[in-house]
């Protein structure tokens, strides 16, 4: 008896460990990313919101299952690795270091935006695979499929923290799956997906260092009648223009302004005709001249926002004779070094 019952014990046993390699058919329900995304490396001038854009790069899927079935549906979201989380749940940063980012967007070739991994929306980019010309009109056991993507750094206006450098950085391509959807789909989102397939995907973007111009104001003293032009205090006719520039974040920049068309004996001057009437230009504060040998220094602001400098221009008055009536004009160069 003391066998039989050893004997028992162990048929008992093998039968369980039979059962546990049972469900050897739901492991075989399975999609892979055949094609992964790769996008290279791309310049991102952001200063002239010129933007840059990576299109047609394709992520390719095949799924496989024992038995067969009419179509399956992947949606993808875009899931970070670090600090990358972007203002919206469709936007990503990439970043260079703890005060650098770079904001920009995916999506496929059906125009729909690839939300972030865990975000708020569920609604995000995929594609439905099916075996003949409609869903449902026939079944198979493999197929495959593409979505094309496009990458776009956002408009200029909606970056801020840009800093001149290369930014590369590690995401997910976090695709779920679900073989015969029926209506479910990636704009309201696979609550009970049949699978997830995370696939890592790098992005390199050079932003070049740059600044431009803006905001540009000329400097108009108005009318004067000769008398009370000649008879002014040496801050009676003073006058106020702008320049603006826009740098890549934190970038050091310095303005000079030339000495015009007319310039004798280091004094700038307007002219009309054969008439000159002398002028400086300061800067801020109407205090320290502002010329090429004395230039303004500044450092870029954000990538979204200008920095203005006001330019101060002064008529150099009192004059010993009234100048004859006419218009004077001088065009003087602003160069920026950065």
């Amino acid at each position: 008896m003391t066998s039989l019952s050893r004997l028992l014990v162990l048929l008992s046993f093998a039968a369980a460990a039979t059962l546990l390699f049972a469900p050897a058919d739901a492991r075989a329900q399975t999609c892979i990313v055949k094609t992964p995304p790769s996008f290279g490396s791309v310049t991102v001038d952001i200063v002239p919101n010129t933007g840059a854009t990576v299109s047609g790069v394709e992520v390719r899927y095949k799924c496989t299952r024992p038995s067969s079935f009419t179509s399956v549906r992947v949606c993808a979201y875009i899931r970070a690795t670090g600090n990358q989380i972007g203002p919206s749940d469709y936007t990503t940063y990439q970043t260079k270091d703890a005060d650098s980012r770079l904001a920009w967007q995916m999506k496929e070739n059906f125009n729909r935006l690839y939300a972030q991994d865990g975000g708020g929306s569920q609604s995000t980019g995929g594609i439905l695979m099916y075996f003949g010309s409609s869903p449902g009109s026939a079944s198979g056991t493999d197929i495959e499929g593409s979505n094309l993507l496009t990458l776009t750094y956002i408009d200029r206006q909606q970056q801020d923290r840009v800093r001149s450098g290369t930014y590369t950085d590690s995401y997910q391509l976090v695709s779920k799956y679900l073989f015969n959807p029926g209506n479910a789909s990636c704009e309201a989102g696979l609550s009970n997906p049949s699978g997830t397939i995370v696939t890592n995907f790098t992005l390199t973007a050079v932003v070049p260092k740059n600044c431009q111009f803006e905001n540009f104001q000329d400097v108009d003293f108005g009318s004067w009648g000769s008398v009370a032009a000649a008879q002014a205090s040496s801050a009676g006719v003073r006058q106020f223009g702008n320049v603006g520039i826009r740098c890549t974040y934190q970038t050091p920049y310095s303005i000079t302004i030339g000495d015009g068309q007319n310039v004798s004996g280091g004094t700038r001057r307007m002219r009309n005709g054969t008439d000159y009437l002398a002028y400086a230009l300061f800067q801020p504060g109407c205090n320290t001249a502002w010329t090429t040998a004395s230039p303004l220094a500044g450092t870029g602001n954000t990538v979204n926002l200008i920095n203005n400098h006001q330019v101060c221009a002064q008529l150099a008055t009192p004059l010993a004779v009234a100048p004859a009536a006419g218009i004077y004009t001088d065009l003087v160069v602003v160069t920026a070094t950065f």
